[in-house]
């Protein structure tokens, strides 16, 4: 896909600019869960009520409990003392993180492998977030996690409005490069739909700018950038020691980082049911 296909490019962002109807919903039990939580009268017991209708989600929540990520969570604990343990805000992006893979849904082929492909390193970005988030008390592993999730968010309904347009080459190469073109447009226009902050929309707008500089402390879109990074085939670790987002995070050097990150890494990726990061 080259410059002649500007159009096709044109074509798909004016799709779901004009379409609301284009942009997926929220998940379900996530869109429930914060509307409860809007609510003053709102209890933990209402809140685990609701995870439980979906034995899943609620098995995933126990497991999150029984992993030693959250210290003062012990191993057999009840769903209703796992939202307890967790704040509002941090319950409901752990959730909505653990439902995101129900957004795409697709059959054929050379859609399903860009996807797969997307999504796994996907999990792998949520994985090193969530672990980067240990060297930063002001940000939260879980907030973390989601902001992970997000950054390439956009390329789940790209890639699922795909089917309505056999026109677009099925190139694997082609289907990439499309989705880089239009993740971050199609990721904010999601994000602002579901109502999301502005600190989750600056991960999935920031995702490709690579010589970001701002004030004031490390945020999300610094510590997804990093891990998108840590990514980054063939690895490049001067690279990543030039960043600005990992130059204002004051890391260890890249080969050391590594290495502390990868047992944390290891749990995030048992949880969230992706393969492990390589770390050597």
């Amino acid at each position: 896909m080259d410059n002649r296909h500007d159009n096709v490019k044109l074509a798909l962002y004016e799709r779901f600019l004009k379409d609301a109807g284009a942009l997926p919903p929220m998940p379900g039990v996530s869109l429930r869960l914060r509307q409860l939580q809007t609510a003053d009268a709102a209890t933990h017991e209402q809140a685990s009520a609701l995870l439980e209708t979906c034995p899943a989600l609620a098995d995933r929540l126990k497991e999150f409990a029984s992993l030693p990520l959250l210290g003062h969570i012990h191993p057999g604990a009840q769903l209703t003392d796992v939202v307890r343990q967790l704040d509002g805000r941090r319950l409901a992006n752990l959730v909505l993180a653990f439902e995101l893979r129900q957004l795409y849904e697709g059959s054929e082929p050379s859609l399903e492998k860009v996807f797969n492909k997307r999504w796994r390193l996907s999990l792998q970005r949520a994985a090193l977030s969530a672990g980067l988030a240990q060297h930063l008390p002001h940000l939260e592993a879980e907030d973390a996690l989601l902001a992970g999730l997000l950054q390439d968010v956009g390329s789940l309904p790209l890639l699922k409005e795909l089917h309505q347009w056999p026109q677009v080459s099925r190139l694997e190469v082609d289907l990439q490069r499309l989705c880089e073109q239009l993740s971050a447009e199609l990721g904010v226009l999601l994000l602002t739909a579901w109502k999301l902050p502005g600190n989750m929309q600056d991960c999935a707008r920031l995702r490709r700018d690579w010589c970001r500089q701002h004030k004031g402390p490390v945020d999300l879109a610094d510590v997804v950038q990093v891990a998108s990074q840590l990514l980054e085939e063939p690895r490049d670790d001067d690279r990543l020691a030039r960043l600005p987002a990992y130059q204002r995070m004051e890391l260890p050097a890249p080969h050391a980082l590594r290495a502390e990150l990868a047992e944390v890494v290891a749990l995030w990726m048992k949880l969230l049911g992706g393969r492990p990061v390589e770390t050597d």
